[in-house]
C-alpha cells in the first residue's frame, strides 16, 4: 500500500484504553457521538424556498493580483473592510450553528411542558435568528468598501461581490473581490485663507503638519490635520474657531504615473466677516457654592487677586487660594482652550466639587474680551462606606497557593480635611482566607487584619526640592517638570497588617510612604515614592511544619527574618502605559517597576565608617536594614481576531539582587511562578528554581506550604478567548485555551537547591544533569478555562495540566516532557480566580 501505515479499530481502542479508564473512555465516546449527532442535525428543511431563502454561510475578502503592484498593508485593510459587512453569518456553539437552537425552540412537537420550556430556554440562550442572504445588503457592502478605499487614497478602487451556493442551494458564500488600483500619495499641500493673520499662522506651523510629502491621501490623516489646526488656533486666542471653518481637501494637480497629487484646502472666515476674532481673558467670577436649581447667580462678595468670588453668604468650603491654584488662566491672558480644559480637570480632581462648569461670553463693552464664570457645586464632605468582598489571593508570603478570601471593609473618607481639598481616606479590612480543595483538617487557612490611612493633597509638593534641582541641572526637561507641577498629586500613606497562617506563622507588616501620582496623559501614568519604610516582623509557630522547613532551608530562614525595607530619598517607581485601541480593536499594555531599598543607609553607613575608622553595621533596635534592587516588567498584547474572540500574549520578567551588607533578599520581594495568575499547571511556589524539584510538590496535602522563590523570573503566557454562551443576556460565558511557560532562578549557587542557578549551558556530573540551558528549564503548562462575566466582576475557573517539567525526569530517560500513561483527574490543577489572569 505504498508504505502507508494502516490503523485498525483495535489499535485505536488499544491506544485510548492506555490513556483513559473504561468509564472515562465510555464517557468520551458518548460525548463524541452526541456531538456528531448534534452537528448532523440539519436546518435546511426550515428554509422557505418560495421566498428564495438561503443561509449566509461565509463572508470573505479577496484582493485581486495587480500587475506591477504589491499591496503592503493587506491585513490592515482586511480588518477595516470586514467591519463594513452589513450581514454576518450566524455564530456557532461548539461547531453547531446557532440557528439550529433557534429553530429547535420553535418546534412544538414535544408534548410535555418541561420539553417545551427546555426548548424555549435553549433557543433564547444559545439560538440566533437565522441570517438569510440578502443581495441588496451585499451590494451595499461592496459600495461601502469601495468608498472606504477611495477615502484612503485608492481613487481607482473597485469592489465586486460574488455569490456562490452549495449544490443544494441552502448555503451561500459571499466573496468581495477588491481591486485597489494603487494608492495616491501627497506631493504638496497648500494652505489658503482670506484672513491674513490665520494665513501667517498656518505658514508658521506647516512644518508640524501630518499631511507630509509621500504620505497617503487618507481621510483619517486629513481629520487629524483638522484637529491639529483647530486645537492650535483655539489655544492661541481663537475661542470660536471650529473644524467646519476648514474646507475639504481639493486636488489641484495629479500624476497618474507617479500616483501623487498636489492638494489644497482653505481656512474659511466666519459669515459676514473678513477675519477670525482673537480674544483675551476678561473678568473671572467664581461661584464656590453654586446650586443648579437656582436660576439667578449670587452677587460678588469677595475680590481676591483680581478674581471675583460670589459665595452667596455661605462660608467657603475650600480656601480660595486652593481654588485659584487650580485655575490656569488669569485676566489679560490670551484665550487658551488648553488652559480652560486643564482648569476643569484640576478643579474636578480636587474631589470636593461635582464636575465643574466653565462658561465664557463676549464682553458687551470691550471687543475681543471674554468674561468667565466658574460654577462649583460642593460634594458632601464626609463619606462612609462598607464593602463585603469575595476575592482570590496570592499573597507575597509563604503558603498562598490558591485562596478564596472573604472580607468586611468599613471605610471613612473626608474630602476636605484641612479646607484645602485634601482627601483623608481611612479603611479597615477584616477577613479570612480559605484554602480551596484543602485535604487538611481545617479549611480556614489565614486570618487577616489591616488598618490603613491615606492623605491625598491635590497639588505637587517638591520633596526636598529634588525636582526643582533636577530641572535646574537640565536632568528633568521643561515640559516634564511643568506638567508634573500641574498634574501630580501628593500622597501620604500608612498601614498596619497582621497576617496569621494558622498553625504555621504570623506576619506583622508596618508601612509608611510618601510620593506622587502623576497622570502624564490618558494612556501614561507614573507613580513615584520618594520616602518609604516597611517593617517586616515574622513570628514562627514552634514545632509547626513551616518551622521544620525553615530548619531544613537556611536560605529561606535568612530571607524570612525581621527586616527594615527603607528609602528616604527614593524608594520605588512604577510606570504604566495602556495604548488606545487600534483600528482592529487591538491594544497593548506595559508596566515597569523599579524598587530599591537601603541606598541611603548604605551611604550613611559608609560615610560614618570612613570618618570613624570603625566598621559597624547600622541596625535599628537590632533589626537589620535590607539592601536590594529590584526591576520587573510586564508586556501584554491583545488582538481582536473576530466577533467576541481575542488572542492575548503576556511576557513577564524580573530580577532582584541583594547588595552591600545583605546576603539575601526579603522573602516577600522575591519572585515565584505557579498559581491562577501564572503557570496554571502548578500551584503557587511549587515550581523551580531552575532544575530544582521540590519533593513537597508531589504531596498535594501540603501544597499550602510551597515556598520556592528566586531572584530571576521569566514567564510567558498565551490565551485564546472566545464567547461560549450568553444566557438571557444576564452574563457572558467565555471560554479560553491557554499555554503558560516560565521558571525562576537564583543568581548565586544555592547548596540546598541543586540546579537552581541561572545558566546558559549544560553541566553534568556522573551522568546526572546538574545545570542546563535556561530555555530547557522553562516549564510549560496548558489547559482550558471559563470566565463568567457578570459585568461588575468576572469569576474564572482554569483547569491546567503540566506539559513540560523544569527538570529532566530520570524515570523517563531524562526527558523534560510529561507523558500520561493514563489520564486522571488528579493530574489537573484547579485554579479559581476573580478577573482575568492578565
Amino acid at each position: 500500500m505504498n508504505g502507508t501505515p494502516v490503523i485498525c479499530k483495535e489499535q485505536v481502542n488499544k491506544y485510548f484504553n492506555r490513556i483513559f479508564s473504561p468509564g472515562e473512555y465510555s464517557l468520551l465516546m458518548a460525548f463524541i457521538a452526541g456531538f456528531l449527532l448534534l452537528t448532523s442535525c440539519g436546518t435546511s428543511h426550515f428554509l422557505n424556498r418560495e421566498k428564495g431563502e438561503i443561509f449566509l454561510s461565509k463572508n470573505q475578502i479577496v484582493f485581486e493580483k495587480e500587475h506591477g503592484r504589491k499591496l503592503k498593508n493587506k491585513s490592515t485593510l482586511t480588518d477595516e473592510l470586514t467591519k463594513l459587512y452589513q450581514q454576518e453569518p450566524n455564530r456557532r456553539f461548539f461547531g453547531i450553528p446557532r440557528q439550529y437552537f433557534y429553530y429547535a425552540s420553535l418546534d412544538t412537537i414535544g408534548k410535555s411542558k418541561l420539553g417545551k420550556a427546555a426548548a424555549r430556554v435553549k433557543g433564547r440562550t444559545l439560538g440566533e435568528p437565522p441570517v438569510f442572504l440578502d443581495t441588496a445588503s451585499t451590494q451595499n457592502t461592496a459600495s461601502s468598501m469601495q468608498i472606504a478605499l477611495q477615502n484612503k487614497g485608492y481613487f481607482y478602487a473597485q469592489v465586486k461581490e460574488e455569490i456562490k451556493t452549495n449544490r443544494k442551494e441552502t448555503k451561500a458564500t459571499v466573496t468581495y473581490r477588491v481591486t485597489t488600483g494603487g494608492r495616491f500619495s501627497i506631493d504638496t499641500v497648500y494652505f489658503i485663507s482670506r484672513d491674513t493673520a490665520i494665513k501667517h499662522i498656518m505658514d508658521n506651523i506647516s512644518g508640524e503638519s501630518v499631511l507630509t510629502k509621500g504620505s497617503p491621501i487618507d481621510l483619517k490623516l486629513y481629520q487629524q490635520e483638522v484637529t491639529r489646526i483647530t486645537k492650535y488656533l483655539r489655544d492661541h486666542g481663537y475661542a470660536y474657531f471650529y473644524p467646519q471653518y476648514i474646507s475639504n481637501l481639493v486636488g489641484i494637480d495629479s500624476s497618474n504615473e507617479a500616483m501623487t497629487s498636489k492638494l489644497e484646502f482653505e481656512i474659511l472666515t466666519p459669515p459676514n466677516l473678513e477675519y477670525h476674532p482673537k480674544y483675551t481673558v476678561g473678568e473671572i467670577s467664581i461661584y464656590p457654592n453654586y446650586e443648579p436649581a437656582k436660576e439667578v447667580l449670587p452677587k460678588t462678595d469677595t475680590l481676591i487677586n483680581g478674581v471675583s468670588f460670589a459665595s452667596g453668604g455661605l462660608p467657603f468650603m475650600v480656601k480660595p487660594k486652593t481654588i485659584l491654584n487650580s485655575v490656569f488662566f488669569k485676566k489679560g491672558d490670551v484665550f487658551s482652550q488648553k488652559d480652560v480644559d486643564n482648569s476643569i480637570r484640576q478643579l474636578g480632581a480636587l474631589g470636593v466639587y461635582r464636575p465643574p462648569t466653565v462658561r465664557f461670553d463676549e464682553d458687551s463693552l470691550k471687543a475681543g474680551v471674554l468674561n468667565f464664570q466658574i460654577l462649583l457645586t460642593p460634594n458632601k464632605k464626609w463619606e462612609f462606606g462598607a464593602d463585603f468582598d469575595i476575592s482570590t489571593t496570592e499573597r507575597k508570603s509563604v503558603g498562598a497557593a490558591n485562596l478564596l478570601g472573604l472580607s468586611f471593609s468599613p471605610s471613612l473618607r473626608n474630602r476636605n480635611i484641612m479646607r484645602g481639598a485634601e482627601l483623608l481616606a481611612t479603611s479597615m479590612d477584616m477577613g479570612i482566607e480559605l484554602a480551596l480543595f484543602n485535604r487538611d483538617a481545617s479549611i480556614i487557612n489565614t486570618l487577616d487584619f489591616r488598618i490603613k490611612g491615606d492623605l491625598y493633597l491635590p497639588r505637587f509638593t517638591d520633596y526636598f526640592q529634588i525636582w526643582r534641582r533636577l530641572h535646574k541641572w537640565h536632568i528633568a526637561g521643561d515640559d516634564f517638570y511643568n506638567n508634573l507641577r500641574q498634574k501630580a498629586t501628593s500622597r501620604f500613606s500608612s498601614s498596619y497588617n497582621l497576617l496569621i497562617l494558622l498553625n504555621n506563622y504570623e506576619l506583622q507588616f508596618v508601612n509608611l510612604s510618601y510620593g506622587y501620582d502623576y497622570p502624564a496623559s490618558v494612556n501614561n501614568h507614573l507613580f513615584i515614592n520618594h520616602f518609604g519604610v516597611d517593617l517586616l516582623v515574622p513570628k514562627i509557630t514552634p514545632g509547626s511544619r513551616f518551622d521544620t522547613i525553615l530548619h531544613e532551608q537556611p536560605f529561606l530562614k535568612n530571607s524570612f527574618s525581621n527586616q527594615f525595607i527603607t528609602g528616604f530619598i527614593f524608594r520605588d517607581l512604577t510606570y504604566v502605559y495602556s495604548s488606545p485601541p487600534s483600528n482592529s480593536g487591538s491594544t497593548w499594555f506595559f508596566r515597569g517597576n523599579f524598587d530599591i531599598s537601603g541606598l541611603e543607609i548604605m551611604a550613611a553607613n559608609s560615610l560614618y565608617n570612613a570618618i570613624s575608622g570603625n566598621s559597624p553595621d547600622f541596625k535599628f533596635f537590632n533589626v537589620e536594614f535590607s539592601h536590594y534592587a529590584k526591576l520587573e516588567t510586564e508586556l501584554r498584547q491583545t488582538w481582536n481576531i473576530g466577533r467576541n474572540r481575542s488572542f492575548v500574549v503576556r511576557l513577564n520578567t524580573g530580577i532582584v539582587k541583594p547588595y552591600y551588607l545583605s546576603k539575601t533578599v526579603p522573602y516577600v520581594k522575591q519572585f515565584y511562578v505557579g498559581g491562577p495568575f501564572s503557570l496554571r499547571g502548578w500551584y503557587a511556589r511549587a515550581l523551580g528554581p531552575g532544575l530544582y524539584h521540590d519533593p513537597l510538590s508531589n504531596d498535594r496535602t501540603r501544597r499550602n506550604l510551597f515556598y520556592q522563590t528566586g531572584n530571576l523570573k521569566i514567564e510567558a503566557n498565551l490565551e485564546y478567548r472566545f464567547l461560549l454562551w450568553r444566557p438571557f443576556g444576564m452574563f457572558n460565558l467565555y471560554g479560553a485555551f491557554f499555554l503558560d511557560a516560565g521558571n525562576i532562578w537564583t543568581l548565586k549557587k544555592d547548596p540546598d537547591r541543586e540546579g537552581a542557578l541561572f545558566a546558559v549551558s549544560r553541566k553534568s556530573e556522573g551522568g546526572k544533569i546538574i545545570q542546563d540551558n535556561f530555555l530547557k528549564e522553562m516549564a510549560i503548562s496548558g489547559g482550558f478555562g471559563t470566565r463568567w462575566d457578570f459585568t461588575y466582576f468576572i469569576f474564572r475557573l482554569d483547569l491546567g495540566i503540566p506539559l513540560k517539567n523544569n527538570f529532566p525526569d530520570a524515570e523517563r530517560n531524562n526527558n523534560y516532557w510529561v507523558t500520561y500513561k493514563k489520564w486522571q483527574l488528579k493530574d489537573v490543577v484547579f485554579n479559581i480566580g476573580l478577573g482575568y489572569p492578565f
